[in-house]
């Protein structure tokens, strides 16, 4: 009966867990989406795309490889919100990033996505409030070590990319 019971115990508090770490990504990716990251790494992969395409201009590749190449794009930014992710969360607590989340779900935090130079004054002063508040003051601490993070974590994602596609060319027959 113990030997049930504890085993009862060891499962639900799994499943806690479990549930717990999907709710943190799940957090995590949507902030990444509010506050523009996502676009940043889309547009990252369309330069690459754009960079390869001209490395590989004399080669002659038709446009329907490039088409299937880069259909590798929604994994790939998968793969990177993925990797911020745990960089996040060894940053920030779930409560932290649905404050973020709050942030950059109001007006302020929308234009300051989208671009900052256009924030009305009364979006300037509900940033200045957000950069003095509890979790402002925690962003501003964090930035220099979450920056290194993330740079870290962007260089060798986007070398691995090159690293793929590259590959990929090169399978297909298409070598520099």
């Amino acid at each position: 009966m113990r030997t049930i019971f504890f085993i009862l115990i060891i499962f639900v508090s799994s499943f806690a867990a479990i549930a717990q770490e999907t709710n943190y990504v799940q957090d995590a990716m949507r902030y990444l989406e509010l506050n523009g990251t996502t676009k940043q790494y889309n547009q990252a992969v369309d330069q690459l795309f754009v960079m390869l395409k001209k490395q590989y201009s004399g080669v002659h590749i038709p446009d329907s490889v490039w088409t299937e190449l880069e259909e590798v794009k929604p994994q790939e930014l998968m793969k990177i919100k993925s990797l911020l992710v745990a960089a996040y969360r060894s940053n920030f607590s779930q409560e932290e990033i649905k404050k973020m989340i709050e942030f950059y779900s109001s007006p302020a935090g929308k234009q300051l996505a989208t671009d900052p130079t256009a924030m009305t004054e009364e979006q300037k002063k509900a940033f200045v409030l957000f950069g003095q508040s509890e979790i402002g003051q925690k962003i501003e601490h964090k930035k220099q070590p979450l920056s290194q993070m993330v740079g870290e974590v962007s260089e060798l994602w986007s070398r691995e990319l090159y690293k793929n596609i590259t590959g990929q060319l090169k399978a297909k027959g298409y070598s520099l």
